[in-house]
């Protein structure tokens, strides 16, 4: 999976060498006894931030084997702590925190992203965790969580960007805060230009990216290029059109009410993220377990669990990646996303959901 490309740079960062941070032999050098040998000098190229090079430096200084189990722990923990958040949100959860973190462990994505070493499940607390904090009317405090995610800026921009459209002061003050103390943490490692340079890299790993890993995108432009190349044809400037109305179609959904319920907004946001990204690959979509969380909390049984259903089998399907050529994550997506519109304007969650009728009485249930 992705982490030799994290422990790689945490021991990067343990030497002191932030200059060569993005350096292809200094990350090969970093990474050449975490990989079989039949590879070769190959690298899991490291496109993070400098502050994310940074936090691993603990990890980087443990044996590398058991520096992947501490974590997997943590991202498992991470998950845990994404349903706790989420209580108060999503009654349904109340009692059922077990079978909640079961049903979201055995959604491909989040298993692979889990265990591959990736950090989508971090991504989904701090989504959770902002939005526990605009439901506790702490706004400030939500902005500040949000500008964490400028370690994924595919996922921060737009959600900054949406919580302005809704008229959200406070949240994107405390964002545009966050955003700052983000910025010069980096300077302290990086120096004054770390963001053009971060960027740069960014831009260039996601193009070879492209070429080398298509076949694991999700994104309708990523998946557009995987099946008919980098570059500009009429598929890929369609995928270009329907990623630019999907943005459309959130702003107008995040600005039309600001006093709309925000469950089924980030229900469909999640998703639509994702489909509009220029870089989503498989394991990303793990987030969208927030989608159907939230359609089991909006719906009875017999009309979330299709959906839902769909949604899993989508996911496990992504098991095939290898021998289809393209990942059908983006189809998981897709419904994901038209869950999303459906869930918009629905009634209020349920305080007592039907899910635990799926299993025999007490499977899931805790004091």
């Amino acid at each position: 999976g992705d982490y030799p490309a994290f422990y790689g740079a945490g021991t990067i960062a343990v030497a002191g060498d932030w200059d060569v941070l993005y350096s292809l032999d200094r990350q090969i050098a970093a990474q050449r006894s975490l990989h079989p040998p039949g590879e070769g000098d190959v690298a899991r190229f490291f496109a993070y931030p400098p502050q994310v090079a940074f936090v691993y430096q603990p990890l980087a200084a443990m044996d590398y084997h058991w520096s992947y189990l501490v974590h997997v722990m943590l991202m498992t923990g991470a998950l845990w702590g994404s349903i706790l958040l989420a209580r108060p949100m999503l009654p349904w959860l109340r009692g059922r925190v077990t079978l909640a973190m079961a049903v979201a462990l055995v959604f491909w994505p989040m298993f692979r992203t889990i265990t591959g070493g990736s950090n989508t499940a971090f991504t989904l607390l701090m989504v959770v965790a902002a939005w526990r904090l605009v439901n506790g009317n702490r706004p400030l405090l939500a902005g500040l969580v949000i500008a964490v995610l400028l370690y994924k800026p595919q996922f921060a921009i737009p959600l900054i960007g949406l919580f302005l459209l809704r008229r959200q002061w406070r949240v994107v003050a405390g964002a545009g805060l966050g955003a700052v103390l983000f910025y010069l943490s980096g300077v302290l490692l990086g120096g004054l230009g770390w963001v053009g340079e971060w960027l740069d890299v960014a831009s260039e790993f996601g193009r070879i990216d492209a070429e080398l890993n298509g076949h694991s995108s999700i994104s309708l432009i990523g998946f557009a290029e995987n099946l008919f190349g980098v570059g500009l044809s009429l598929p890929v400037a369609l995928a270009w059109v329907l990623a630019g109305s999907t943005a459309v179609v959130l702003a107008w959904l995040w600005w039309r009410d600001p006093d709309a319920a925000l469950a089924p907004l980030l229900a469909i946001t999640m998703p639509g993220i994702l489909l509009l990204s220029l870089h989503a690959m498989s394991h990303d979509g793990a987030i969208i377990v927030l989608t159907a969380a939230v359609a089991v909390a909006c719906w009875p049984r017999r009309r979330w669990l299709p959906w839902v259903l769909a949604i899993w089998l989508l996911g496990a399907s992504q098991a095939l990646i290898k021998q289809l050529g393209f990942s059908p994550g983006l189809f998981m997506l897709l419904v994901a996303f038209v869950l999303g519109w459906l869930l918009i304007g629905s009634a209020k969650p349920a305080a007592t959901p039907s899910v635990s009728s799926l299993l025999p009485t007490g499977i899931g249930r805790t004091e």
